[in-house]
């Protein structure tokens, strides 16, 4: 019976054992983030809710492994989960925590009024602020924060408002994919009946290699090629690749608002980004798209300027213009709340505000909050066709974290160039 026992109890202890060094050698293993911004969520599978996200080239070390799934702490002290199949495994020759760099890189900075603080986490104290085009040198990153040299000390900034040269030439080496919706099927071949491989989920960007009828071929973080149906993705070439005819937008007059300006902030994000720095920011890049293909641009306000409302409405009688756009982001005392709005308020401003909101809904992977009656001054008093949109929220962390990047605000300004587009074909 002893023997019985000790048998036991020693095999008992064996598994312990085990267990205890596959746990320890998951904690050791250093995963490293494959997409440009991989959902962070609270439990390890598809349906769980996203707490955070993770950029490109980050490293985490792994605190559980369950099922397809990592656990990670990030940079304020949650911990959460993401999908193995976006992740490599493995530090990286340059890795994402680093001591101070024996030579430093420059940044520019994205957005205005970020907080400087004097370790990387979202407690630590603020120091500083930094606002939009400012350079900064710098000397290492860890888990989603930057060291920056700041007074002749070292100070920390969020990564999300920092662009470096590496990090630029990430997002403009190639064509993308744009994952929309939660649970995207990726496959081995283009075909429904073909196995699927992965799922993605909303704001994952994959690269792409090219394109098989209505499907398009991308590259996953393990180097193998995979399909996506064309049809529920966005992509950097769906302006190219439009059927309609660009010379529908010859000589017309759009005007472009820009919502706030000077003494009018609007709404002020979760991290500081104030939105009528941004407003103007996406008006600018639209304005651009639109001149190319033979449009008259006018804009409400081109610098940080406070523009009466009556003023801006104005704008669109005395040049007769063909569209009046009024850009926004929105906030809400609702942190959870997401997604883009557009508001019409005339039965004549319905049709632009159908068009635009479709291609808004066809080009970034914000919630589409559909197409609504709006009761605001520069659509009430607007004889024009005129529409408002809030194109993403600031009060939510996540949604911020996407709004102030250049390829959300690129691809919002696509939406709306292929609405116009669709608009004036009809």
């Amino acid at each position: 019976m002893e023997k019985k026992r000790l048998v036991l109890f020693l095999t008992a202890l064996l598994i312990f054992i085990f267990l205890e060094e596959r746990h320890s050698s998951a904690e050791s293993d250093i995963i490293q983030i494959g997409v440009d911004s991989a959902n962070v969520r609270s439990e390890p599978a598809m349906t769980a809710s996203v707490i955070s996200s993770a950029k490109r080239n980050e490293q985490f070390q792994v605190l559980k492994e369950k099922y397809d799934w990592y656990q990670i702490q990030l940079s304020d002290g949650k911990k959460g989960w993401v999908a193995s199949y976006i992740v490599t495994k493995g530090a990286s020759d340059s890795p994402a925590s680093d001591s101070l760099a024996s030579s430093s890189q420059t940044g520019t900075i994205t957005a205005d009024h970020v907080n400087i603080r004097d370790t990387p986490s979202l407690s630590a104290s603020i120091i500083g602020k930094v606002n939009n085009g400012d350079q900064v040198s710098i000397t290492s990153t860890t888990n989603g924060w930057v060291q920056i040299l700041y007074q002749n000390e070292t100070a920390w900034v969020s990564s999300q408002f920092v662009h470096t040269q590496s990090s630029q030439s990430t997002a403009s080496t190639g064509d993308f994919v744009v994952i929309l919706n939660e649970g995207t099927n990726i496959r081995t071949s283009p075909s429904t009946s073909s196995s699927v491989i992965a799922q993605g989920s909303p704001g994952e960007r994959y690269p792409l290699t090219g394109r098989e009828g209505e499907w398009y071929k991308i590259s996953l973080v393990n180097g193998n090629e995979a399909y996506v149906a064309s049809w529920i993705v966005s992509s950097s070439i769906d302006t190219n690749s439009t059927t309609m005819d660009s010379n529908s937008l010859n000589g017309k007059v759009i005007v472009l608002d820009p919502g706030h300006g000077g003494i009018d902030d609007g709404t002020t994000g979760v991290q500081g980004t104030i939105e009528k720095n941004i407003t103007l920011q996406t008006a600018e890049r639209l304005a651009k798209k639109l001149q190319q293909d033979g449009a008259t641009v006018l804009m409400t306000r081109s610098t940080d300027t406070y523009v009466p409302l009556p003023s801006r409405t104005n704008h669109a009688h005395y040049h007769d213009a063909d569209a009046f756009i009024s850009i926004h982001y929105d906030g809400s005392h609702e942190k959870s709340a997401a997604g883009f709005t557009t508001y019409y308020y005339h039965q004549n401003q319905k049709q632009l505000a159908n068009r635009i909101n479709n291609g808004l809904a066809n080009s970034i992977s914000s919630k589409n909050r559909g197409m609504r009656h709006g009761d605001y001054f520069v659509l009430r008093e607007n004889n024009q066709p005129a529409i408002l949109l809030e194109l993403g929220y600031l009060t939510n962390t996540y949604e911020e974290s996407l709004i102030v990047t250049e390829s959300y605000q690129q691809l919002a300004a696509n939406g709306i160039y292929n609405g116009l587009l669709s608009y004036f074909s009809s």
